[in-house]
């Protein structure tokens, strides 16, 4: 009987459900809204279902199932698998994620955090296999991170490790959302890039940007930036160098930290490619230490948007066969 992971991304908007075999190969996914607006109990239905529904597809039982690995916002308890209070769920409060579950699955069940299990899901199946100390940078609305010391996840003594976006780069710098000032995900993020942009036409820079938005900053986006600088526009252009130039920066100083031999950077912004890639790389090493800089790859993920999902299988492979050694 062949034995499978099954992993669960939690997002504020979809649930991603994937069945994964022992030997890494994908037997079944599915993706559906979260429903997150009405509540726990109702986001747990939609885990349930899909969960069940991938069970089918793949014609797995629940006596093959290992574990059921469960990726969340947090702030949460990865030990006790209790979610505290996740911005992008509403109602939720010291909802205890792993046990109900558990409870409503009858399979062993964990629970980790959405970006660490991202940087997992790349080193276990993604741009990071045969590595053994490997950072992730995931660039969306904010920046999230991941750490993997000698095939290890570092969580921390409170689970709050490698949160990379929150990093200090500018003494008085930006209000980040996390209340501190000046870190990295107030400049890196796509977030951040828009912020430069709307600051820069605000005093007046010229751009096609004004007409891409309609005059109306509110709805500029990144996706715009990026498209302005891919067709030549001057400020557009620095505006996304600037965004790199934090970036490389706070990668700078993780190679300084953690001498890792891989960086990964997953997100939407990467699909700027080398746009993006090539002064990421360029700053790196004009600002880390010579050795490390050069050993370590800067690399765009290589599970796309299933780093997450495939991740949370691979988190929660790891920990049950650590329980049960």
């Amino acid at each position: 009987m062949s034995e499978v992971i099954i992993g669960v991304d939690l997002g504020g908007t979809n649930v991603k459900t994937a069945v994964v075999s022992r030997d890494k190969k994908i037997l079944a996914k599915d993706s559906r809204p979260t429903r997150a607006e009405e509540g726990p109990d109702a986001v747990m239905d939609v885990m349930e279902a899909a969960v069940r529904d991938v069970m089918r597809q793949a014609g797995v039982e629940t006596s093959q199932v290992i574990a059921v690995g469960f990726g969340a916002p947090g702030p949460m308890n990865w030990q006790t698998g209790v979610v505290y209070s996740p911005p992008n769920l509403p109602g939720w409060k010291n909802v205890p994620l792993a046990d109900a579950m558990r409870d409503r699955l009858g399979m062993p069940c964990y629970v980790d955090n959405d970006a660490n299990v991202a940087c997992y899901g790349e080193y276990w199946m993604g741009a990071g296999q045969g590595t053994e100390s490997m950072a992730v940078f995931t660039l969306g609305t904010g920046v999230g991170g991941g750490m993997i010391i000698f095939g290890r996840l570092l969580r921390g003594i409170d689970g709050t490790a490698a949160e990379l976006g929150h990093m200090t780069v500018q003494r008085d710098g930006r209000r980040c959302g996390c209340g501190a000032r000046g870190c990295l995900e107030a400049y890196a993020s796509v977030t951040g890039m828009v912020r430069t942009a709307v600051e820069g036409l605000e005093a007046g820079k010229e751009s096609a940007l004004r007409d891409m938005c309609g005059g109306d900053l509110a709805k500029l986006t990144g996706k715009m930036i990026s498209d302005a600088a891919r067709a030549g526009d001057a400020f557009a252009k620095y505006v996304f160098e600037e965004t790199a130039t934090w970036l490389g920066l706070g990668i700078a100083t993780i190679v300084n930290i953690q001498n890792p031999e891989m960086v990964v950077l997953c997100g939407g912004m990467i699909a700027a490619g080398e746009m993006l890639f090539d002064p990421v790389r360029r700053v790196v090493r004009e600002n880390a230490f010579e050795v490390p800089a050069k050993r370590c790859r800067i690399v765009p993920a290589g599970l796309g948007e299933d780093s997450g999902v495939l991740g949370c299988a691979g988190c929660a492979l790891a920990r049950h066969e650590e329980q049960s050694a």
